[in-house]
């Protein structure tokens, strides 16, 4: 029977104490240099290579970064996971997601037990506003860093986002610009203060127009394709004064909103100007030709990933708040009336 190669078999090897090998495992300068030599000789010789876990028992935080996402299953979350875990790689870091829960208040359980695996770090790109979750994060004993949230207790922790409200007036002054007046949102969920920006910046280029958009044009969703199908169901096929144009606070809410219409024989562009939000790579594709707010997920999650491990290093500069500018892609989902 092979023998087990652990600490204790290395620190019986090297003729040391196992709080030697431990404190060699953990880079610490309380160990004579010849010493040290000796040890990670042993551990070659024996191919010993410490686990994770028990690097990070040893110093009390595991070289794990956790990410909480509101739904993996939206192509911009998977664009945005796939740029922050190359980044963090890159750096030795592993990272581990976590996909919220939709139901409000049952992401407190969940949370309390995230933070109690002892992470090297948390980055948060979930832009729900509940108050209870914030409050939890308070007794967080490592780094966090915000992606597109932005609530009350911000101040204390880094934060990186686009502009929102800008990208919404965006979408919504170029349908205006076109000469559509009865203009429809199909918006993100009401707890979100990503979808609730959007909407800000929706009403405002509606004002600076002088119009008042019509309350049965104004639409929650879950930012899925469902949201979108019923949203053709209800305010444009079996509505008696259909909108021209409806601005998407998600691409993927738009691809249901652009199958339904399909479907039912509703042109695009030529019955529905469609605009949506975030420049998921799908929505460049000829087959789809999407009118869209490009959301830079590829520079957010590359300063996330940059900002997160500064933090986790011993950075201890003031906190800091980063929004960064949408742009509008114009495809051809949209024309003028």
């Amino acid at each position: 029977m092979s023998k087990k190669v652990d600490i204790d078999y290395i620190a019986k090897a090297a003729g040391v104490s196992r709080s030697t090998v431990s404190r060699v495992l953990t880079n610490s300068s309380n160990v004579k240099e010849e010493t040290k030599e000796k040890i990670l000789r042993v551990m070659k010789e024996a191919n010993y290579h410490p686990s994770i876990m028990a690097r990070g028992l040893a110093t009390g935080k595991l070289e794990i970064i956790a990410l909480i996402v509101s739904d993996i299953r939206n192509p911009f979350y998977s664009e945005l996971v796939w740029v922050i875990n190359n980044n963090l790689q890159e750096k030795g870091y592993l990272m581990t997601l976590y996909n919220s829960s939709q139901i409000v208040g049952e992401n407190d359980q969940h949370l309390r037990k995230l933070l109690d695996y002892g992470f090297s770090g948390i980055i948060i790109a979930d832009a729900r506003n509940e108050v209870s979750f914030s409050n939890i994060l308070k007794s967080a004993n490592c780094p966090i860093v915000l992606v597109n949230r932005e609530i009350g207790f911000i101040s204390k922790y880094d934060s990186i986002s686009v502009d929102n409200k800008m990208g919404g007036y965006l979408a919504t002054n170029h349908l205006l610009s076109l000469g559509h007046q009865k203009i429809a949102m199909l918006r993100g969920p009401q707890f979100s203060t990503t979808s609730q920006g959007r909407y800000d910046g929706y009403l405002y280029a509606m004002e600076e127009y002088g119009l008042t958009p019509n309350p049965k044009y104004v639409v929650s969703g879950s930012l899925n394709m469902e949201s979108g199908q019923r949203f053709v169901h209800e305010l444009l096929i079996n509505s008696d004064d259909p909108p021209t144009a409806v601005f998407v606070g998600g691409d993927l809410m738009c691809y249901g909103v652009m199958d339904e219409c399909i479907k039912n024989g509703i042109r695009i562009p030529e019955d529905i100007s469609i605009v949506g939000f975030d420049d998921i790579p799908l929505s460049k594709a000829s087959f789809i030709n999407l009118t869209t707010i490009r959301h830079p997920y590829d520079m957010i999650g590359s300063m996330v990933a940059k900002r997160i491990i500064e933090r986790i290093n011993g950075n201890d500069e003031p906190i800091s708040k980063t929004v960064l500018t949408p742009t509008l892609q114009v495809r051809g989902s949209t024309r003028a009336i």
